[in-house]
């Protein structure tokens, strides 16, 4: 196995380091750090990957065999909802994502806790996986995270425009859309690539200029008031367009969503990604575009 460490879990190349045998001894090694610490539940969830639910799957029944408490989110979960169902459930965290690296790579962020990181530094792997499964829950979590993020962008006013958000066939397509329609907003919001697509449609799941070809020529042609967003592969991060097809620098982000916040917390950290310590402790790109509209349209 030669996955690479991340600051909160491990990188490989599918089939050739990241294989369902790799899989099952993550899990075997986080099962015996929860242990460790008292920790008995755990939420996975995945990305849109190549045999990610199938991967994910195989991590829960590890997980179970281990003797916890263990949900899975139903179909590929953004990460602001793998968050938040960490936080519903008091629950460790599994989950399996590359974020913005290519198609041929997956990997798995690791929590304790929401909010709370698990370094690789602090696992000791089993040499072969484990043999013990068991059975764990389906968790669908999705209404009651569109309805903390609804409460959480607060009153939106009188919106309109057109809003463009390219998922890139990630796991963040059609999330905004459920927001918008507990918001009410009039705003008109055109997805592009909603659907999971395990090649993110021949680019690289990273929202920058050079793989949002489309969406920045919609923008070229859009008359204010309107806006461009992209999320990444688990879309906890947000590229942000103007009409025009310009990008707007993470640092004029921070200023808007600083601006719409009336001084409650948000914190950046240069790469897209947006932390609002008072709505969830880990980043929420949905919160950040709706928080936006309120300055942008």
């Amino acid at each position: 196995m030669e996955l690479s460490p991340t600051q909160d879990g491990f990188l490989g190349e599918i089939a050739k380091d990241f294989t369902f045998a790799t899989v099952a001894r993550l899990a075997g090694g986080v099962a015996a750090r929860l242990a460790e610490e008292g920790l008995r539940r755990v939420v996975v969830a995945h990305d849109t990957r190549f045999l990610a639910k199938e991967m994910a799957e195989e991590a829960a029944r590890v997980l179970a065999g281990a003797g916890l408490e263990t949900h899975l989110l139903q179909g590929p979960a953004p990460f602001p909802l793998f968050a938040f169902a960490l936080a519903e459930k008091e629950a460790a965290g599994f989950y399996l994502t590359a974020s913005r690296k290519p198609a041929p790579y997956q990997g798995v962020k690791l929590r304790r806790g929401p909010g709370k990181p698990l370094s690789p530094k602090e696992l000791s792997l089993p040499p072969s996986p484990p043999e013990g499964r068991g059975s764990f829950a389906l968790l669908d979590l999705k209404k009651p995270y569109l309805e903390r993020l609804a409460q959480s962008a607060g009153e939106m006013g009188e919106k309109g425009g057109v809003v463009y958000l390219d998922a890139m066939g990630g796991a963040g397509g059609g999330f905004l859309a459920g927001a918008f329609k507990r918001l009410g907003l009039g705003a008109e919001l055109r997805e592009i690539h909603p659907l999971p697509h395990p090649l993110f449609y021949g680019v690289d799941p990273n929202p920058v200029p050079e793989n949002l070809n489309t969406l920045r020529v919609l923008l070229k042609a859009l008359e204010p008031p309107g806006v461009g967003f992209a999320l990444d592969g688990d879309a906890d991060r947000l590229a942000v367009f103007l009409p025009g097809g310009e990008m707007l620098p993470s640092e004029g982000v921070l200023a808007h969503l600083r601006e719409a916040c009336a001084g409650r917390e948000v914190q950046g950290d240069g790469e897209g990604g947006y932390l609002f310590p008072w709505h969830l402790p880990e980043k929420d790109a949905f919160l950040a575009a709706l928080l936006l509209l309120k300055v942008l349209l």
